[in-house]
């Protein structure tokens, strides 16, 4: 007969059956895991030892789920610094609550979270994207991490099913240049700028918002921004960004760059939301009296999100010669990866010129080898 093959950790075969043995706190623990599989009974037996955790170390005054939520909500908003993030968070473990509200935190393992996952995928209306169960694994996992710190249970189940959990992007359509004019036309002159700096900076629509007016250097041509996580970064601006930034008029009593009537833009989100579908209601009635006048018809207004722009700042970057290196670290991905979704708008010669460091260095490049080459020359 053939050699078993090696029995997991924490594993031990007791005929062709593999059982699990394990101590926790003093105690043993040692139950049959019912597979003759090495890969089941791994699995099995991870799954069993945290359960053994959750009910040994935290049986006397366990923590439940509303308990730990209610305790973590007091921190989240100086844990991820955006009150916006931190509605999220909230919002995330409101819903995560109706699946786990009762449960012991020590006791929510794999198993539960899967269920979670599950469930939220059948949800019909409206659908869940994998984009959204992502964020509420993400708001799971702070209160793990959270409950972890504060001796409440042991593990995160649910970053590991995060890490494994592919989130599936919309492919990128870049804005119609006549849709991009039409709602420009559509909007107040300060809320416009918002737009087209986005077009000349890459910029986030809640980045352009808050930015403060000293933070705005021309002389340096750069601007000093809070991005994702109130991180802050300062970037390079173009002429054309310059220009734009240059052009506001200050406010008596509002110290962002950018604002309306003196206060602040803070509902910038609405705005364009609100442009856009006048824009669209605006071309269908257009089209419509073309129509019936049996005049040409105007093409159909596409629209575009605020966030577009930052795909089209992107890939106008790379097609006038820019680098792929250069544009992650300006719009500050965590990965090149990221960056090189916008090469597939690229011809293949200039996807091969923003993979090899861009036009000036493919240039610089060249004149150190004619250098070298004409030095070669003048040998004797």
């Amino acid at each position: 007969m053939p050699d078993k093959p090696p029995a997991p950790k924490h594993t031990y075969w007791r005929g062709d059956t593999l059982w699990a043995r394990f101590t926790i706190a003093g105690r043993e623990f040692r139950e049959s895991l019912r597979t003759g599989s090495p890969k089941v009974a791994e699995k099995r037996v991870n799954e069993m030892k945290a359960k053994a955790i959750g009910s040994t170390l935290f049986a006397e005054n366990p923590m439940l789920w509303d308990d730990a939520v209610y305790e973590w909500t007091n921190f989240i908003s100086r844990h991820v610094g955006s009150p916006r993030t931190a509605k999220r968070y909230a919002d995330s473990l409101i819903i995560a609550g109706r699946y786990l509200s009762t449960m012991p935190i020590a006791g929510i393992g794999k198993d539960e979270i899967n269920k979670f996952v599950t469930a939220r995928r059948n949800q019909k209306s409206p659908p869940i994207t994998n984009a959204t169960i992502r964020r509420d694994l993400q708001a799971i996992s702070s209160l793990f991490d959270f409950a972890e710190d504060e001796g409440w249970r042991e593990g995160n189940p649910a970053r590991d099913k995060m890490r494994r959990l592919k989130e599936h992007r919309d492919p990128i359509v870049l804005p119609d240049e006549g849709d991009y004019e039409f709602v420009l036309s559509r909007l107040a002159p300060a809320h416009a700028d918002m737009l087209r700096a986005a077009r000349a900076t890459g910029m986030r629509q809640n980045e352009l918002a808050t930015i403060l007016r000293k933070n705005f250097d021309p002389m340096r041509g750069s601007v000093l921004l809070v991005g994702k996580g109130r991180k802050q970064r300062t970037i390079s601006l173009s002429p054309e960004a310059i220009a734009i930034f240059s052009r506001q008029p200050a406010g008596l009593k509002c110290d962002t760059l950018f604002h309306h009537n003196g206060k602040p833009i803070t509902q910038a989100a609405f705005i364009f939301s609100r442009a856009r579908r006048s824009a669209q209601a605006a071309r269908k009635a257009a089209q419509k009296a073309q129509a019936e006048a049996k005049q040409k018809v105007a093409p159909d207004f596409a629209g575009f999100r605020f966030h577009d722009m930052r795909h089209l700042y992107a890939v106008e970057f790379l097609r006038a010669g820019g680098d792929i290196y250069t544009l992650k670290e300006h719009l500050r991905h965590s990965s090149v990866k990221t960056t090189e979704m916008y090469l597939e708008f690229l011809t293949p010669e200039e996807a091969e010129i923003a993979k090899r460091g861009g036009a000036k260095a493919l240039d610089a490049d060249r004149a150190m080898g004619e250098e070298t080459a004409s030095a070669s020359s003048g040998r004797v």
